[in-house]
């Protein structure tokens, strides 16, 4: 056998769905090799990082999992970075009932999945001794090759020693990644959007002079009320949220006052390009605006995160993005438990529509399932500061609902609700593991004291700016408005705002949310009376591809966002010359697509920066195996995004192809994209929030470009072009091609 050798941060990444071919091109895991054993190590890993070993036959084709796992890979994975956690956590370990355990000294057998596995695979583990809890994967059998462990253990090989080579194996996966960060300056490939088009290493002043009379308007406003800045991508938002922050501290300077200023974000990433931005407009050192995601400003404030360090939990995620694709990767993981052990017990009481939801086989509806788990686990339950324990089923049968809420009609509905947060609850206590939702409602819970009423005065800010506020769950907007120093008003929250842009394609619950944020109700969300600020001017593409985005924007279905959240999209102009008119490619089949994809960047690729997009993430692995196929060929360098942190991995050059799904291409801009992965919108007949979150996909794909748009589908496979692409061509506003006939 020779062994892999691997880690809990580099499972996760696996068990996105990124394909196995495409790991070389990942810009956070690093592949290493020595004659006796493999390693896959990810880059935050180090030498104090707890070790997972899979023993693989020498041959074997699949690398991380038995081969007949392969279409269960996914899932097999994520039990698998599952029970690692669960070994290192403080305490006996403890497996979740529906896993059927079993132990015998330090072996413990489980089912690799929850899913269909017709060969009904269990591992044989080990827990090695040591601080480190480092997990042998020996051996997966089958109902046809079953073993007990006490047989196991009476022939059980030795455990391979890493201690020689797992130094070695770090120091260069610490050099790889030194390596792809400092790349020279002749290949530097910047993709933040801040970074290419939005500085351009002019001053602030010039800038001033430089923007659209609209984003002037919105600098130059007063500050007595809190502003909606709307518009849709492209439209300088962010310059403009930047520009106003400086502008209000060097009029507090001018009048000899003091100000404090804070630019909220959601992710690390865009903090990190926004700080550049105001550090690239010689200014010098504004030491008066923080720039911060909202969960590093709760973990920076809660006294319990402040003063204990000792806790033992570990927080999943950096930020609210990567927090929330960690926490629906652990809702789904316990859902899929429930579904296939607990459920039968509740489904005869629940209502017909929430009992078709738990029972539905379709993985997007299961998924959209976990999200409203999430959103109801987060921004209801813990926002409430409800914890399992007695009585607590009962508060939280108390609660009010509201029409952005899961929809939940009786009480058996809420108690298999709860039922579920219990286990979620237990299943992350266990590890040690606690969520950016539970830190933002803790920190809600502190926000709403008198300690933090008085401490705000000091601690607060008098302007608070807030970028891509359509991201922010109901939990997050609570907390922004506590932020400010003086009670005696309402806040001062400067919003900027694309309600056309679904970062996530599980992002259903996002118009339930945005109708709230418009209800009528102004007063509801803590801010007052909001002034609306809309930019029709946009920067980044050019009138062809603004025309496309105009015509998907009109096709949305029904979906009212209400009066202040609307993009008039009549008023909308690019500022760019006019480019190439986009394409649509149709392909026989999904192989032919992937030939024309191959063609396209050949043909593209000199052009500059190029991005492939793909609108359905269910067909992610395909791509992140075309995106291997390309990179593999020599000719290009590629890099594959399966999650929004990935962003902060990438090597940047002048001259690349990034891969991703659309949502984690948000904030990114590129010379041309390729869009495909469309899913068959014409065959079958998606509910309304699919229609709308898919539609809101391929807007948010199609602004990531600069100057050249194509849009690839296959006829045979995916249905072909969707209506809203046939008419565009009716319409001239995409130039159709035929493609391979393969």
């Amino acid at each position: 056998m020779k062994p892999l050798v691997t880690t809990v941060r580099a499972l996760s990444e696996l068990a996105t769905g990124l394909s196995p071919d495409a790991v070389s091109s990942s810009p956070v895991l690093f592949e290493f090799s020595t004659a006796r054993m493999d390693f896959l190590l990810g880059t935050d890993d180090d030498e104090g990082s707890q070790r997972i070993v899979l023993m693989r036959e020498q041959n074997n084709k699949e690398h991380f999992v038995p081969e007949h796992l392969v279409s269960l890979r996914r899932e097999v994975l994520s039990r698998m970075k599952s029970f690692a956690q669960r070994a290192r956590a403080a305490g006996p370990l403890s497996l979740p009932r529906q896993w059927r355990q079993y132990k015998h000294n330090n072996f413990i057998a489980f089912r690799a999945t929850s899913k269909g596995d017709a060969h009904e695979s269990r591992w044989i583990t080990e827990v090695l001794a040591g601080d480190r809890a480092d997990i042998v994967f020996w051996e997966a059998t089958t109902s046809e090759n079953k073993m007990t462990l006490e047989q196991f253990a009476s022939q059980r090989p030795t455990a391979p020693d890493l201690n020689e080579v797992w130094p070695q194996a770090i120091a260069a996966s610490q050099e790889h990644f030194a390596r792809e960060r400092s790349q020279p300056a002749d290949v530097e490939m910047s993709l933040p959007a801040l970074e290419q088009s939005t500085t351009k290493g002019w001053t602030y002043e010039q800038w001033l002079e430089a923007i659209s009379n609209e984003q002037r308007a919105f600098v130059d406003a007063g500050t007595e009320k809190s502003i909606r800045l709307r518009g849709p991508a492209g439209s300088g938002k962010t310059l403009a949220l930047t520009l106003k922050a400086i502008r209000e501290v060097q009029e507090a300077h001018a009048a000899g006052e003091d100000v404090r200023v804070l630019i909220v974000t959601h992710s690390w990433a865009l903090a990190a390009q926004i700080s550049d931005s105001i550090d690239s407009m010689g200014l010098g050192l504004l030491h008066e605006i923080d720039v911060f995601p909202l969960l590093e400003i709760a973990t920076m404030t809660s006294p319990q995160y402040v003063q204990d360090k000792s806790s033992g939990f570990s927080l999943i995620g950096k930020d609210s993005l990567s927090g929330k694709q960690a926490q629906l990767d652990e809702i789904q993981e316990v859902l899929d438990e429930f579904i296939n052990g607990d459920w039968i017990t509740y489904k005869g009481q629940v209502s017909e529509g929430l009992c078709a939801r738990f029972d539905s086989k379709d993985d997007a509806e299961r998924r959209a399932l976990a999200w409203d788990l999430l959103i109801e686990f987060g921004s209801v339950i813990g926002a409430a500061a409800i914890f399992p324990g007695a009585g607590s089923e009962l508060k939280y049968f108390q609660l009010p609902r509201a029409s952005w809420m899961l929809p939940l009609n009786t009480r058996e509905d809420l108690r298999v609700v709860f039922e579920l947060y219990t286990q979620y609850w237990a299943s992350l206590d266990h590890r040690s593991l606690t969520t950016s939702d539970q830190v933002l409602a803790d920190f809600l819970i502190h926000l709403t004291t008198n300690a933090w009423n008085r401490a705000r005065r000091a601690q607060g800010y008098d302007l608070v700016f807030v970028d891509e506020f359509h991201l922010f769950s109901p939990l997050e907007r609570q907390v922004l408005h506590y932020l400010t120093r003086d009670t005696s008003v309402y806040p001062h929250v400067f919003m900027a705002v694309d309600p056309r842009q679904s970062p996530s394609e599980a992002f259903i619950g996002l118009a339930a949310d945005e109708t709230r944020s418009s209800s009528g109700a102004p007063g509801d969300d803590g801010l007052g009376d909001v002034t609306n600020f809309e930019l029709t001017t946009v920067h980044r593409f050019t009138p062809q591809i603004l025309e496309l985005i105009k015509h998907v924007h009109h096709e949305f279905p029904t979906l009212d966002l209400g009066k202040d959240w609307d993009i008039d999209f009549a008023r909308v102009e690019s500022a760019r010359a006019d480019g190439a008119l986009p394409r649509l490619m149709s392909s026989a089949s999904r192989a032919g697509e992937e030939d024309d994809i191959v063609r396209a960047v050949q043909d593209l690729y000199p052009a500059g920066r190029l991005a492939l997009a793909v609108v359905d993430f269910r067909q992610w692995s395909r791509f992140s195996r075309l995106a291997s196929r390309i990179g593999n060929s020599g000719k290009f360098h590629v890099s594959t995004l399966s999650g929004r942190s990935d962003i902060e991995g990438l090597g940047y050059r002048r001259r690349g192809l990034v891969v991703g799904t659309a949502e984690y291409l948000a904030g990114l801009q590129f010379d041309a994209v390729i869009v495909a992965g469309i899913p068959d919108l014409n065959r079958s007949t998606p509910n309304s929030n699919e229609r709308i979150r898919y539609l809101s996909l391929l807007y948010l794909a199609l602004s990531r470009a600069q100057k050249e748009v194509r849009v690839f589908v296959n006829e045979d496979d995916d249905g072909g072009a969707p209506e809203v692409l046939l008419r565009a061509c009716t319409n001239h506003l995409l130039d159709s091609h035929q493609g391979s006939r393969l």
